[in-house]
C-alpha cells in the first residue's frame, strides 16, 4: 500500500490498471496493426474501417456516457454499472482471440467496437469514484499516481508480448498469429486482476432508491443546464471536448502509421509500444508532483503543448525523413535508423504530454462537480470527451480510404490539441483548482 493512503485508496489507484491494456494492446500497439495490416485485404481498408468502428465507439459513448451517469446518480450506487461494464469489456476483449485471417472483418471490427465502449463506460465510473473513495488532500495526487501505475502495467503486458513473440511456448507457436490475437485476452485478464481488489474493498454510496432511467434523464437535463450556465464548467469541458478529438487520432493511428511507415511487426511495435508507456509512466507520477506546484490547469496546457508538438513531430517523420529533414539513410533491419528513433521519440512527447492532460483534467472534474451529481457530471465530461471525438477517427478513415494513408489525419489532431490548449487558458484563473 502506498505511504499515506488507506486501503480504499490503494484499491482505487489500480482501477484505471484494469483498462488500460485494452488501449494499448488493442487499440494502440498490437491488435490495431494487426486488424490494418493483416486481417484487412489491404492498408487503406484496414485502417478505414478501424477508424469508422471507433468513430462508432466514440459516437455510442457520446450517448450512452451521460444517461447511464445519470440513470447510476438517480440511485446513487456506483458499483453495479462499474462491474457490468467491466463484464461487457471481459468478454469482447476475450473474443479477439478468434479473430484469426480469414474471419470476416465486421464481427472483429463489432467486438473492438464494444469493448472499446465499455472500456470507456470502466473508466467513466471508476472516475466517478475518486471523491467517494479518496479524502480530497489526496485526489490530486491519487490521479497521477493512478495513471502512472496504469501504465507500468501497460508496460508489462506489453513486455509479455515481447516475451512470447521471442520465444513462444509450444501451445502457441504453432497457432497462426497467436501474439496479436492474445492481446485481447491480456486485456481481459488485466480487467479481473486489477478491478477485483477495488470493488471488494471499496465502499459504494448508499443506496437511497432504485436506479430510474425516467429520473436519471431529467437529472441529466438538470446536469447540462447547470453545467452550460457555469462558465468555468462551460469552457472547461469544451476544452476537455477539443482536446479528446486530438487525442483520439494521436493513440488510436500511432501504431498503425508506424506500422505502415516502417514496415513494423508486433515484436517491433511490443518494443515502440513499452518505450512509449514508460513517457506515460514517468509523466503519470510526476503528474502528481507537478500538479501540487502548478495547479491542475497549468499541468493539463503543459500536456496539450507536449501533445501537439509530438504530433506535429510525427506527422513530418518516415521512411526517408525525421522532423521533416532528410537521413539519407534507407529502412533495413527495424529500429536501426535516425528516422525511426525520431518516431519513437515523438510518440514519447505525446505520451508524457497525454499523462499530464489525463491527470490535470480528471482532478479539475473532480474539484469542480457538485459531489451530489458526480457520476452524472463524469458521464457528461466522458460524454463531452465522446461527444465529437468519433469526428476525428471517422475523418482519418475517409482519408485512408481515399489517398491511402493516415499522415494528413494527424494534422487534423495538430490543430485540435492546440485549439483545446487556447480554450483551456480563457478559464478563470483559480476557478478550476488552478492555484
Amino acid at each position: 500500500m502506498a505511504k499515506g493512503l488507506n486501503r480504499q485508496e490503494a484499491a482505487w489507484s489500480l482501477t484505471e490498471a484494469a483498462n488500460e491494456p485494452f488501449f494499448n494492446l488493442v487499440q494502440r500497439y498490437v491488435f490495431a496493426p494487426y486488424f490494418a495490416g493483416t486481417l484487412a485485404a489491404s492498408q487503406a481498408e484496414g485502417a478505414a474501417m478501424w477508424g469508422f468502428a471507433l468513430g462508432a465507439a466514440g459516437l455510442a459513448i457520446a450517448i450512452l456516457a451521460p444517461v447511464l451517469g445519470s440513470i447510476a446518480d438517480s440511485g446513487a450506487r456506483l458499483k453495479p454499472w462499474l462491474a457490468g461494464s467491466a463484464l461487457v469489456a471481459f468478454l469482447a476483449s476475450a473474443s479477439l482471440w478468434f479473430a484469426f485471417p480469414g474471419v470476416p472483418l465486421l464481427p472483429i471490427a463489432f467486438a473492438v467496437f464494444a469493448g472499446s465502449v465499455a472500456a470507456e463506460l470502466m473508466n467513466q465510473f471508476g472516475n466517478a469514484f475518486l471523491p467517494v473513495s479518496a479524502r480530497p488532500q489526496k485526489m490530486g495526487l491519487l490521479s497521477g499516481l493512478s495513471f502512472g501505475i496504469s501504465q507500468l502495467v501497460g508496460m508489462a503486458v506489453l513486455l509479455v508480448v515481447l516475451g512470447v513473440s521471442q520465444a513462444a511456448p509450444a501451445v502457441l507457436a504453432e497457432v497462426p498469429n497467436s501474439i496479436d490475437r492474445l492481446a485481447g485476452p491480456l486485456a481481459a485478464a488485466c480487467i479481473l486482476l486489477f478491478l477485483t481488489p477495488f470493488l471488494l474493498v471499496a465502499n459504494d454510496r448508499p443506496q437511497v432508491r432504485a436506479a430510474s432511467v425516467k429520473q436519471g434523464l431529467l437529472d441529466l437535463r438538470a446536469t447540462l443546464l447547470e453545467a452550460w450556465r457555469d462558465r468555468t464548467m462551460r469552457l472547461f469541458l469544451i476544452a476537455r471536448m477539443v482536446s479528446a478529438d486530438g487525442m483520439a487520432i494521436v493513440f488510436g493511428f500511432g501504431a498503425v502509421l508506424a506500422a505502415a511507415s516502417f514496415g513494423w511487426k508486433a515484436d517491433t511495435l511490443a518494443r515502440f509500444g513499452l518505450v512509449i508507456t514508460s513517457f506515460g509512466v514517468l509523466g503519470g507520477f510526476a503528474a502528481g508532483w507537478i500538479d501540487g506546484r502548478i495547479g491542475c490547469k497549468r499541468l493539463s496546457m503543459l500536456g496539450l503543448g507536449l501533445m501537439a508538438f509530438g504530433a506535429a513531430s510525427v506527422m513530418l517523420t518516415d521512411a526517408e525523413r525525421v522532423f521533416g529533414v532528410p537521413t539519407g539513410v534507407a529502412l533495413s533491419k527495424p529500429l536501426a535508423t535516425p528516422q525511426e528513433w525520431g518516431f519513437m521519440a515523438s510518440g514519447g512527447i505525446i505520451a508524457a504530454g497525454a499523462a499530464f492532460t489525463i491527470a490535470g483534467m480528471r482532478t479539475m472534474m473532480a474539484t469542480l462537480a457538485p459531489q451530489a451529481r458526480i457520476a452524472a457530471y463524469f458521464g457528461l465530461y466522458s460524454f463531452v470527451g465522446k461527444a465529437t471525438a468519433f469526428i476525428g477517427p471517422t475523418l482519418v478513415g475517409i482519408i485512408a480510404a481515399s489517398t491511402g494513408s493516415v499522415r494528413p489525419g494527424i494534422g487534423v489532431a495538430v490543430a485540435f490539441l492546440l485549439a483545446s490548449m487556447l480554450v483551456l487558458a480563457a478559464v478563470r484563473p483559480g476557478a478550476a483548482g488552478d492555484a
